[in-house]
């Protein structure tokens, strides 16, 4: 082993992600990473680049962060060693979302795109480690976006006259736009196959075999609150990531039953109703939803206070 390599091997061992590999396999992966360092304040990576290395940090500190239109700068997080970044473009296959800047003298380890997949092939744990991880980060972006909703509904003070003010401008101008043009924009939009519904008392007999998976429509903060024993939690705006890490490509014909709290039904009805368009078979949505399986008193995890 050559002294870079010796000094890559090193530097892994301290890496997050990295942790649950053996060292014999640290040190057979530290043959595909390059160095790089970087200078105080130097641009690593910038939003719109293509996605084509992942980054290990080996000591120095990096900030991510975004530059809006008006060139405001918000800033998402700051990284040290034993820390990664780049990954979320090579998961997705998109371009660069966040600037990457060295705050200090920073030693960089770097694995090119096609290492980076060979690296997930290879070793399944990571890519599933990286997929909590962002899991994560949209969890707490979900409930930073909640609680700037609720604080704009309670700020907000608009009268019964603006409301329909607002209400029929919109109509007039529908219905002009409509007049105009030959195809026209329809006032409601065309509904969808209706998605089967199922009781309490026969999805239980399901679960009680271990012949269904139960999926949480809800959003996690309720979720963490309550929910049905085993269920998956999967919210309208983490699908695709929940989708990834709970569903298995090759098991379409798996009974799911979706479920919610009865005001939340049309997210169940489009939870169930994504499922069906990727090709399950055996989709239903349980009438009444949490409440009614709470009232036949059965199995649910309820978060214990403190």
């Amino acid at each position: 082993m050559t002294d870079s390599e010796l000094e890559n091997t090193k530097n892994l061992l301290k890496a997050s992600i990295l942790r649950d590999l053996p060292p014999e396999e640290i040190e057979e992966l530290a043959r595909s990473f390059q160095s790089r360092h970087a200078r105080p304040h130097e641009i690593i990576c910038r939003e719109g680049d293509p996605a084509d290395a992942f980054y290990l940090i080996a000591s120095g500190r990096v900030r991510i962060f975004v530059r809006h239109e008006n060139r405001m700068e918000r800033e998402i997080s700051l990284r040290g060693p034993g820390e990664h970044f780049g990954e979320v473009a090579l998961l997705t296959g998109e371009t660069r979302t966040a600037n990457a800047e060295s705050l200090t003298e920073t030693h960089l380890l770097v694995l090119s795109k096609e290492r980076f997949d060979h690296l997930l092939r290879d070793y399944p744990d990571i890519s599933r480690d990286f997929v909590r991880e962002m899991r994560g980060w949209l969890i707490k972006d979900q409930e930073m976006i909640e609680d700037e909703a609720d604080a704009v509904i309670r700020a907000s003070r608009v009268s019964w006259f603006d409301f329909v003010l607002v209400i029929g401008v919109s109509v007039l101008l529908a219905i002009t736009f409509n007049m105009s043009n030959p195809y026209g924009i329809p006032f409601f939009p065309e509904r969808l196959d209706p998605v089967p519904s199922i009781g309490a008392v026969e999805a239980m007999q399901d679960y009680r075999q271990g012949q269904t998976l139960i999926v949480d429509a809800m959003p996690n903060n309720f979720f963490q609150l309550r929910h049905i024993t085993g269920a998956v939690n999967m919210p309208m705006a983490l699908f695709d990531i929940v989708y990834l890490m709970s569903f298995s490509e090759g098991d379409k014909d798996k009974k799911i039953v979706v479920y919610g709290h009865t005001i939340s039904r049309p997210y169940d009805l489009e939870i169930a109703g994504k499922l069906l368009l990727r090709g399950y078979t055996d989709v239903k949505v349980m009438e009444g939803g949490l409440s009614a399986w709470e009232a036949m008193g059965y199995p649910v995890e309820q978060k214990v206070s403190k």
